[in-house]
Protein backbone atom coordinates (compact mmCIF):
# COMPACT_ATOMS: atom_id res chain seq x y z
CA UNK A 1 0.00 0.00 0.00
CA UNK A 2 1.59 3.79 -1.07
CA UNK A 3 1.64 6.33 1.82
CA UNK A 4 -1.15 8.82 0.19
CA UNK A 5 -3.29 5.65 -0.13
CA UNK A 6 -3.01 5.02 3.35
CA UNK A 7 -3.77 8.91 4.62
CA UNK A 8 -6.76 8.92 2.25
CA UNK A 9 -8.27 6.09 3.93
CA UNK A 10 -7.61 7.54 7.92
CA UNK A 11 -10.54 9.61 8.46
CA UNK A 12 -9.56 12.96 10.30
CA UNK A 13 -12.78 13.13 12.06
CA UNK A 14 -12.05 10.30 14.02
CA UNK A 15 -10.09 10.95 17.17
CA UNK A 16 -8.10 7.72 17.26
CA UNK A 17 -7.21 7.82 13.07
CA UNK A 18 -6.62 11.30 12.88
CA UNK A 19 -3.96 10.89 15.87
CA UNK A 20 -3.14 7.62 13.58
CA UNK A 21 -3.07 9.75 10.32
CA UNK A 22 -0.26 12.30 11.84
CA UNK A 23 1.83 9.54 12.86
CA UNK A 24 1.71 8.33 9.66
CA UNK A 25 1.71 11.84 8.23
CA UNK A 26 5.25 12.25 10.17
CA UNK A 27 7.47 10.12 9.23
CA UNK A 28 6.66 7.04 11.72
CA UNK A 29 7.35 3.55 10.37
CA UNK A 30 4.19 1.94 9.45
CA UNK A 31 2.96 -1.50 7.60
CA UNK A 32 -0.20 -3.14 6.42
CA UNK A 33 0.28 -6.99 5.50
CA UNK A 34 -1.93 -8.03 2.81
CA UNK A 35 -2.52 -11.41 4.04
CA UNK A 36 -6.27 -10.92 5.44
CA UNK A 37 -7.94 -12.68 8.46
CA UNK A 38 -11.30 -12.93 9.58
CA UNK A 39 -12.32 -10.00 12.15
CA UNK A 40 -14.40 -12.98 14.64
CA UNK A 41 -10.84 -14.57 14.76
CA UNK A 42 -9.17 -10.82 15.81
CA UNK A 43 -12.06 -10.35 18.39
CA UNK A 44 -11.49 -12.44 21.39
CA UNK A 45 -7.69 -11.61 20.88
CA UNK A 46 -7.96 -7.81 20.94
CA UNK A 47 -10.84 -8.38 23.64
CA UNK A 48 -7.97 -9.93 26.18
CA UNK A 49 -5.76 -7.38 25.14
CA UNK A 50 -7.85 -5.09 26.20
CA UNK A 51 -8.25 -6.58 29.28
CA UNK A 52 -4.90 -7.04 29.87
CA UNK A 53 -3.97 -2.89 28.94
CA UNK A 54 -6.93 -2.12 31.53
CA UNK A 55 -5.48 -4.01 34.28
CA UNK A 56 -1.80 -2.88 33.66
CA UNK A 57 -3.77 0.52 33.82
CA UNK A 58 -2.15 1.82 30.52
CA UNK A 59 -3.79 4.28 28.16
CA UNK A 60 -6.00 3.16 25.15
CA UNK A 61 -7.72 5.15 22.28
CA UNK A 62 -10.41 3.20 20.68
CA UNK A 63 -10.26 0.12 21.91
CA UNK A 64 -13.77 -0.92 23.17
CA UNK A 65 -15.28 0.77 19.39
CA UNK A 66 -12.48 -1.73 17.49
CA UNK A 67 -13.86 -4.51 18.82
CA UNK A 68 -17.27 -3.68 18.30
CA UNK A 69 -16.42 -2.56 14.58
CA UNK A 70 -14.58 -5.78 14.61
CA UNK A 71 -17.71 -8.11 15.80
CA UNK A 72 -20.11 -6.38 13.56
CA UNK A 73 -17.87 -7.66 10.59
CA UNK A 74 -18.40 -11.03 11.24
CA UNK A 75 -15.89 -13.79 9.47
CA UNK A 76 -15.61 -10.98 6.91
CA UNK A 77 -11.59 -10.91 6.74
CA UNK A 78 -9.65 -7.31 7.55
CA UNK A 79 -5.66 -6.67 6.94
CA UNK A 80 -3.82 -5.53 9.89
CA UNK A 81 -1.84 -2.44 9.91
CA UNK A 82 0.66 -1.89 12.42
CA UNK A 83 3.66 -0.08 14.05
CA UNK A 84 2.08 3.18 13.62
CA UNK A 85 4.35 4.83 16.40
CA UNK A 86 3.61 8.20 17.44
CA UNK A 87 5.53 10.56 19.85
CA UNK A 88 2.63 13.16 20.56
CA UNK A 89 0.94 11.64 22.07
CA UNK A 90 2.84 8.87 22.90
CA UNK A 91 0.70 6.14 21.21
CA UNK A 92 1.16 2.80 18.92
CA UNK A 93 -0.95 2.25 16.52
CA UNK A 94 -3.27 -0.85 15.29
CA UNK A 95 -4.88 -0.73 12.17
CA UNK A 96 -7.94 -2.99 10.69
CA UNK A 97 -8.41 -2.56 6.77
CA UNK A 98 -10.91 -4.12 4.71
CA UNK A 99 -9.97 -6.78 2.52
CA UNK A 100 -9.80 -4.75 -0.41
CA UNK A 101 -7.44 -2.00 1.53
CA UNK A 102 -9.91 0.66 0.63
CA UNK A 103 -11.48 1.53 4.01
CA UNK A 104 -10.21 1.45 7.36
CA UNK A 105 -12.75 -0.35 9.18
CA UNK A 106 -11.28 0.45 13.03
CA UNK A 107 -8.11 1.77 14.55
CA UNK A 108 -6.96 1.70 18.34
CA UNK A 109 -4.04 3.45 19.93
CA UNK A 110 -2.33 1.88 23.01
CA UNK A 111 -0.54 4.60 25.12
CA UNK A 112 3.24 3.69 26.83
CA UNK A 113 3.14 1.00 29.42
CA UNK A 114 2.61 2.47 33.36
CA UNK A 115 5.68 1.10 35.44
Amino acid sequence: MELDHLLGLLDSEDEVSAACRQAVLYGRRWRVHSTPVPASELVWIYTIREAQLREAATATLGFTAAIESLRSLGSKAVCLGYAVSADDPPYHFQLFIDEDLTAVVACLGVGPENH
